[in-house]
Parts: structure tokens; C-alpha cells; sequence
């Protein structure tokens, strides 16, 4: 009986040692694992759409200066929640990203596999 107390003692710091282990590790778990990255490029791209959805040039500073983390979300929406895929018909002329709305094409998107939209002449 007197090996009582030491077991759960130790019981006791194996229970806090993966506690604090967890908690150490959380953080990696929990954050975003690829940080929402824009080129100059895009942003100048789709900025058309971003002024629009803002109320021109002033309503797009304050909100970039105002919510950062949702205007980069929007933004990657905008720019990189999609892909043109070039030759997919092989015919057609070469269709430039910045030019398509792409929340007119949401009612397409699927969880689990890539939408095809197929755009005439394109």
C-alpha cells in the first residue's frame, strides 16, 4: 500500500507531461497551414471585382486597412480558389483569369473533386 501514492503521483505527471505536450503542439494543429499568400500581380488583376464589392477606391483602402485577413481571403477567392485550365477543349482563344467572376460560377463548385465549367469559345 505504501507504492499507492507514488503511483499516482506519477500518474499525475504523465497525465500534465501530455497535457503540456498538447498544448505545446496546438498550435500547429490549429493554425492555417499555407499562410494566404497574394503576388502584386494578382491583387492588381483582381482588383476590378475588389473595388466593386467595396464601393470604389476609399471603401476598398478602409477595408483592406480595416479588416486585413478578410480582404486577403476575398482576395485569394477571387485569384486563387480557382484555376483556368488551358487546352481543356482544344479549341477556342486563350481566356485571361482576371476577366471571370468566378461567383457566378459557385452553384458548380463540388467538395470532393474539381467542377468543369466550360465556357463558350473559350
Amino acid at each position: 500500500m505504501a507504492q499507492l501514492p507514488f503511483l499516482q503521483k506519477m500518474t499525475m505527471t504523465f497525465k500534465i507531461g501530455v497535457l503540456f505536450l498538447f498544448l505545446g503542439m496546438s498550435p500547429r494543429f490549429f493554425s492555417q497551414v499555407n499562410p494566404l499568400e497574394i503576388s502584386p500581380e494578382q491583387e492588381k488583376d483582381f482588383a476590378p471585382y475588389m473595388y466593386f464589392m467595396h464601393g470604389g477606391t476609399e471603401g476598398l483602402a478602409n477595408f483592406k486597412t480595416s479588416q486585413p485577413h478578410t480582404y486577403l481571403k476575398e482576395l485569394w477567392y477571387f485569384s486563387k480558389s480557382f484555376y483556368v485550365k488551358r487546352n481543356y477543349l482544344d479549341k477556342g482563344a486563350v481566356l485571361n483569369e482576371a476577366i471571370i467572376d468566378i461567383a457566378r460560377f459557385e452553384t458548380s463548385r463540388k467538395l470532393d473533386e474539381e467542377a468543369i465549367v466550360v465556357l463558350p469559345g473559350f
